[in-house]
C-alpha cells in the first residue's frame, strides 16, 4: 500500500512558459526539447477557492496518469514572489490511499488532517473552499540534465495558448530561488525565447478565459 504520508517537492518551484504555434515548432526551438521528453501525463485538475485564488494562492486536487499508473495529489502553492520567474512556495501531497498529518491542510487551519481521498473534498468545503473551476490536459515531461532543468509540454485546449512548454527549476530556500530564476533568463537568452515568454500559469489562463478577468 501507498504511504499516507505527505510528499513534498523542493520548497520553492522556479518556472518560466513559453508558447509555440505546434509542437514540432517548439521542437525546432529548443533542440533537445523532443529527446529529452521521456514520460507522458494525462492529467484533470479541480481548483478551490475563489477568494484564496484571487490573493495569488492555488489549492487544487489532482489525478494524473503517469506512464500507465494513476495517482491523486493535494496541491497548494503561495503566492508569486519572481519578477521574472514564477517562484512560489510549493507543496505536493500523494492522497491516493489518503493522506495523514496533511501539511496543507493544516495550513488551512483544519482540525482534520488525516483523511480519505473522498473526505478531503468535503473537508476543503468545510474550510470555505469550494470547487470553482476544473480543466484537464495532456503532457509529455522529463529532464535536461546538461542544464539541469525540468522541462514540460503542455497541450490544453482550453487555455489560450494551447501549446506552452514549461521550464522549471527547483529551489530549497528563497536564496537559491532567485539564483535559479537568473539561470533561467540565461535559458531564455540562449534560446532567444523572451518573445514567447507567458507569465501567467495554466490555471490563471483558464481563469481569464472562463471569467474574462486577467
Amino acid at each position: 500500500m501507498e504511504k499516507l504520508k505527505p510528499m513534498r517537492n523542493p520548497q520553492f518551484e522556479v518556472e518560466i512558459r513559453c508558447h509555440f504555434d505546434s509542437t514540432d515548432d517548439a521542437y525546432q526551438i529548443i533542440p533537445f526539447l523532443h529527446s529529452c521528453l521521456c514520460h507522458e501525463m494525462v492529467w484533470s485538475s479541480s481548483i478551490y477557492g475563489q477568494e484564496f485564488f484571487k490573493a495569488g494562492k492555488l489549492l487544487r486536487m489532482s489525478k494524473t496518469t503517469v506512464d500507465g499508473k494513476t495517482k491523486y495529489y493535494l496541491g497548494w502553492k503561495g503566492c508569486d514572489t519572481g519578477t521574472f520567474a514564477n517562484i512560489r512556495e510549493e507543496i505536493d501531497e500523494v492522497i491516493t490511499e489518503g493522506i495523514t498529518d496533511s501539511e496543507i491542510l493544516k495550513k488551512l487551519g483544519s482540525q482534520n488532517r488525516t483523511l480519505s481521498r473522498k473526505q478531503i473534498s468535503a473537508e476543503l468545503n468545510l474550510l470555505g473552499h469550494h470547487k470553482f473551476m476544473s480543466f484537464r490536459g495532456y503532457d509529455l515531461f522529463g529532464d535536461y540534465k546538461p542544464l539541469d532543468v525540468s522541462m514540460k509540454l503542455l497541450n490544453c485546449s482550453s487555455l489560450k495558448w494551447p501549446i506552452l512548454v514549461e521550464i522549471e527549476k527547483g529551489a530549497k530556500t528563497k536564496e537559491d530561488a532567485l539564483v535559479r530564476e537568473s539561470e533561467l533568463r540565461d535559458f531564455c537568452d540562449r534560446f532567444s525565447l523572451h518573445d514567447r515568454l507567458v507569465k501567467e500559469e495554466p490555471p490563471t489562463l483558464l481563469y481569464a478565459a472562463r471569467f474574462h478577468k486577467a
